[in-house]
């Protein structure tokens, strides 16, 4: 491929003896791989029940490597089911550094179109929670997609600028990723139109904004807390130099170094890179701790490029003793929430435990779930406070305040439920995919081999045997309505039986082309 002519002279002089090496690595096939979702099961688990995907990627444990056009991942069904995401292998290595435990609040601040938001809410495992932000609010549609599919129930979508995030959360996440916009130096393998855009002064232009992004960031971490920032560019003034920048403006902030097994090729950081102004403003201990900062290089390890860096804050992670902002809500039995309005006028209320409440009569979301839920999921509830904006409701994690929410752009406010109507409630694909099969009171079950799998994500009516929709007991004998549709085990949408028929309610946006 041709490489622009400027990059490749700075590639040369940087890595000398190696850039043979490097430049050869463009004739290679791109690295291209998968993530099985931990939410729904394990990589192993994955490869027991369904074969293996491919060779292990060996900095994650859920990841594989897949050929390109060996089999098409994206159009197996498993795909629509959530049940892997297609991601570069290298782009897997920043959320693994963060450390993310189940319980924790995390922060994915660049976080479209979603690969990593993903992978960091399979280690949360249900807990705690995941606000992932896009500034692009194009971008923010696919990530919020990409969240719903993948079953996530305890994330909060913004589409905000991250000083605004900064000024509604101060220092109130254990775990900030920030994957920086930058000048894509890694992905010219990847996609050769990024090759063929690419211009010499776009490295110190990300870089600026890198450098404001990341100062927001720091205002968003704990004492104790981690905070990883990484790109898919090989510049170092976007790399070591934005760490060093921030290093010097941030000194309660340090680099904590990187171990990898020498087998996985990753390469140390280069504080020799840096530029004169670069290097004069950290003292000697902290610039030298740069090389603690990892570089994934194509002609080393099976990726495309990558940079990452690993910081702490300075100070020990409190426990949890300040309540978050107070919730408009009336406690008791029978208890009405109290009203209140959003920037734009919305009205909502939000529901702690499980005694029913009512909104306004016109607008009784709740009772309207209820009576959902009593027949389509037997009764059960949703983790978390239930949330109601407008028509729609969310469960919303327990470990969020509606406050902190406030006057911010909020595509999803948490695990979107779905919406009343006039006369029922209607629920969300994010609903059925965040559910297991266990959860619903009827089910209808599909393997991935056969046509009527596809023939539902087509968004075709199907005429199941009624054997075939069961009940959590296994009873084919489960009513009629509302039905979660799955394949080998794991739902893909609703469709509502009527005895005969099932009639396909899987949204145009969900359904295969």
């Amino acid at each position: 491929m041709r490489l622009p002519e400027r990059f490749a002279e700075e590639m040369a002089a940087l890595l000398r003896d190696e850039a043979e090496r490097f430049f050869a690595s463009y004739e290679q096939p791109k690295q291209t791989g998968l993530r099985v979702n931990g939410l729904k099961l394990s990589g192993v688990d994955y490869e027991a029940r369904f074969g293996r995907r491919g060779a292990p990627i060996p900095w994650t444990e859920d990841g594989r490597y897949t050929t390109e056009g060996d089999d098409r991942p994206g159009k197996h069904p498993h795909y629509d089911a959530g049940l892997y995401y297609i991601q570069e292998p290298s782009a897997m290595v920043p959320a693994e550094l963060l450390d993310v435990r189940p319980g924790h609040r995390v922060l994915d601040l660049c976080a479209a179109p979603g690969g990593k938001t993903t992978q960091l809410a399979a280690k949360l495992r249900g807990e705690g929670v995941l606000v992932t932000n896009d500034n692009a609010a194009e971008r923010t549609k696919a990530l919020a997609k990409n969240v719903e599919r993948a079953g996530i129930r305890n994330a909060v979508v913004t589409n905000e600028e991250p000083a605004r995030l900064a000024d509604a959360f101060g220092a109130f996440f254990d775990r900030v990723l920030v994957d920086a916009p930058c000048s894509g130096e890694g992905m010219f393998r990847k996609d050769e139109d990024m090759a063929r855009l690419w211009e010499p002064g776009w490295p110190r232009r990300y870089a600026a904004m890198q450098d404001a992004i990341l100062a927001e960031a720091a205002r968003m971490v704990a004492p104790g807390g981690r905070l990883v920032y990484s790109t898919c560019t090989f510049s170092p003034v976007e790399n070591e130099g934005t760490i060093a920048r921030f290093l010097a403006a941030f000194p309660d902030f340090a680099v904590v170094p990187i171990a990898a097994p020498a087998a996985w090729g990753f390469a140390p950081g280069r504080p020799d890179w840096l530029s004169a102004e670069e290097a004069a403003g950290l003292n000697e201990p902290r610039r030298a701790s740069l090389s603690g900062t990892v570089r994934l290089w194509p002609h080393l390890c099976r990726g495309e490029g990558h940079f990452a860096a690993l910081l702490v804050r300075e100070g020990e992670t409190p426990e949890r003793e300040v309540p978050l902002p107070a919730s408009p809500v009336v406690e008791g039995r029978g208890a009405r929430p109290m009203p209140v309005r959003d920037a734009k006028g919305t009205r909502k209320a939000i529901r702690g435990g499980k005694r029913p409440a009512t909104v306004e009569p016109e607008t009784d979301v709740l009772g309207k779930f209820d009576a959902f839920a009593a027949d389509a999921l037997g009764g059960w509830q949703p983790p978390g406070r239930l949330y109601v904006r407008g028509d729609y409701l969310y469960a919303l994690s327990a470990d969020i305040g509606e406050g902190q929410l406030h006057r911010l752009k909020v595509v999803r406010s948490g695990w979107l439920l779905g919406m009343a109507t006039k006369h029922r409630f209607e629920p969300s694909q994010a609903l059925a995919m965040g559910l297991s099969a266990g959860e619903a009171a009827r089910v209808l079950l599909l393997s991935a081999d056969e046509d009527a799998a596809l023939r539902y994500l087509r968004g075709e009516t199907l005429q199941p045997d009624p054997d075939r929709v069961a009940g959590r007991d296994g009873r084919s004998d489960t009513g009629r309505g509302w039905t979660l549709v799955c394949v080998d085990g794991y739902p893909v949408g609703w469709g509502r039986w009527d005895g005969a028929t099932l009639k396909n309610e899987l949204l145009p946006g969900w359904r295969r082309v």
